[in-house]
């Protein structure tokens, strides 16, 4: 459906995008995760035809939309695309239906009366707006704003939906319900989607697949699952969630793709590892803290545990997040519901059973 090859950005001497490639199968929805200036909303504006590429080549539903050597550039009113905006962009001296119509009433060749009001009220019901059809656009809720520009970014019928971080305008609670309305709807129209966002949560309930962006480039791609369990480099690893990043150095390779790891200046570990590599290379060792288990007492399962103070407790509500001092002057987050019984300053034994193991990477 969407398929982008070597795609390059550039603001005078600045280039903000570096040859990427990826591509978008037909009813997949695709994120473009990364932090402020990684290049995820120029890629978006590419795509949409609202930036034109330094080089490179787009394709949409098999039509090329933009190749910098061909010199084809599409406008973005001829590309099969919808679009919702990070403002949302709600005209408010129109009401519900004209602000979703108004794409139709302007789209050339005309479009029938009859066709535009049953198109508008047949999305306007699959968002969940036909009976606010008549309301001013200046008496929505943020929500009902995003349901609005939802709707009229399918009323077109696209054959690419790009959102641009569509949820950062509402408040945490909504936010949280919106996604998962969100989520229903692109699953519902069965559309292909390409959204971009700083918010790792919203990525993860929304997408199929994703790409990690760091400067410009796509540092990893696959399932959210996957890279959140795989990590390329420690970037990836604390971008996604929370992260302690040890450096040590692999011992012995054992049967069952384990491997004793030397922490610098901690304790040894055995984890299994599901990257190549060798005896006596430098690595990285990811321990999310959501993953490792405190106890009070040193549990009957000895391997991969380390004894450690707790130097600072900060509590979240269902959860309590634990600082916790080790052996060799390290310090681990770790993330305990056991509230009640946890008291800074007090010994605890921390038990490691999933890890992941990560080759070094070597300082230019």
């Amino acid at each position: 459906m969407l398929k982008v090859t070597k795609l390059t950005k550039s603001y005078g001497a600045v280039q903000v995008i570096h040859g990427i490639d990826f591509t978008v199968p037909e009813g997949e929805c695709y994120a473009l995760l990364g932090p402020s200036g990684c290049g995820k909303t120029t890629t978006l504006r590419c795509v949409a035809g609202l930036e034109t590429a330094s080089s490179g080549r787009i394709e949409i539903s098999g039509q090329v939309v933009s190749d910098s050597e061909r010199g084809i550039f599409v406008p973005v009113h001829e590309r099969p695309i919808g679009m919702v905006f990070q403002s949302y962009a709600i005209w408010p001296h129109l009401n519900v239906f004209e602000n979703v119509a108004y794409p139709l009433r302007v789209q050339r060749p005309r479009v029938a009366k009859s066709e535009i009001r049953e198109r508008v009220n047949s999305v306007l019901n699959t968002v969940g707006m036909l009976k606010m059809a008549d309301r001013s656009a200046t008496q929505l809720s943020g929500g009902q704003q995003q349901r609005v520009a939802l709707a009229r970014a399918l009323v077109r019928e696209p054959k690419l939906l790009l959102l641009d971080e569509p949820l950062s305008n509402l408040d945490a609670q909504l936010r949280i319900t919106m996604r998962n309305e969100l989520a229903d709807m692109i699953q519902r129209v069965g559309v292909t989607a390409l959204f971009v966002t700083h918010d790792q949560a919203e990525a993860f309930v929304l997408a199929d697949r994703m790409a990690v962006m760091n400067g410009g480039f796509i540092a990893q791609e696959g399932s959210p699952r996957e890279i959140y369990r795989i990590p390329k480099d420690p970037f990836i690893a604390e971008f996604l969630g929370s992260a302690n990043i040890l450096r040590g150095r692999v011992g012995e390779l054992a049967p069952g793709g384990r491997v004793a790891l030397h922490i610098h200046g901690g304790p040894d570990l055995t984890l299994a590892y599901e990257t190549p590599v060798s005896a006596g290379s430098e690595v990285d060792l990811v321990l999310r803290p959501e993953r490792l288990l405190l106890s009070a007492e040193k549990p009957e399962i000895d391997t991969n545990v380390f004894e450690g103070r707790i130097r600072k407790l900060s509590f979240q509500g269902n959860v309590t997040e634990c600082e916790i001092d080790i052996e060799g002057g390290l310090t681990l987050r770790a993330v305990s519901a056991l509230d009640d019984d946890l008291v800074e300053g007090m010994p605890v034994w921390v038990r490691a059973p999933h890890a992941t193991v990560i080759p070094a990477k070597q300082a230019a």
